[in-house]
């Protein structure tokens, strides 16, 4: 937000042109959805579902851009983000946390980035530097939203969806 004196500064004695300042950079952080077994698991129904309900949820919140882990998991949710907010999914390496920090800071605008049980937390504390809980592997409903526009917070969302019985995996 600009200050009363930069906003007189860009003031002439014919017109006043307000041009706000974007400071803002928001943060959201969510574990992939529920999937498969295997060595690199597809998203199971319940799954799919649950990213589709994320994709829901983001459609009120313009985001510059989704990242995630090379993972079917993690795509797959990120995918779904993605596609209704026609953008494409950015790779990040999930043990080059350093690397998406220093990506993103010199961007200032709101970014979903998906990641698995063993990161999410750690990325909530290298960017804003506050300790979270660890997430088990049953933990998928949780939504961190980060906002770094001066003294970063942190706010912790669960989501709201529930897998229907017909759509829980095995």
């Amino acid at each position: 937000m600009l200050k009363l004196s930069q906003a007189l500064a860009i003031c002439s004695s014919m017109f006043c042109l307000w041009l706000p300042q974007v400071n803002a950079q928001t943060l959201y952080l969510v574990r992939h959805a529920e999937k498969l077994s295997g060595a690199d698991p597809t998203l199971s129904a319940c799954g799919q579902a649950r990213a589709e309900a994320l994709a829901e949820y983001f459609q009120a919140i313009p985001l510059q851009a989704v990242y995630a882990t090379p993972y079917q998991r993690t795509q797959q949710t990120a995918a779904a983000v993605a596609k209704r907010q026609h953008l494409t999914v950015t790779s990040y390496h999930p043990a080059a946390p350093e690397q998406l920090k220093q990506q993103l800071s010199s961007a200032n605008h709101t970014v979903l980035i998906v990641g698995h049980s063993n990161t999410v937390p750690a990325l909530v504390k290298l960017f804003s530097e506050i300790d979270v809980a660890p997430l088990t592997e049953q933990d998928y409903a949780m939504l961190y939203q980060i906002d770094l526009s001066g003294q970063p917070t942190v706010l912790l969302r669960k989501q709201q969806f529930r897998c229907q019985p017909d759509t829980a995996a095995d």
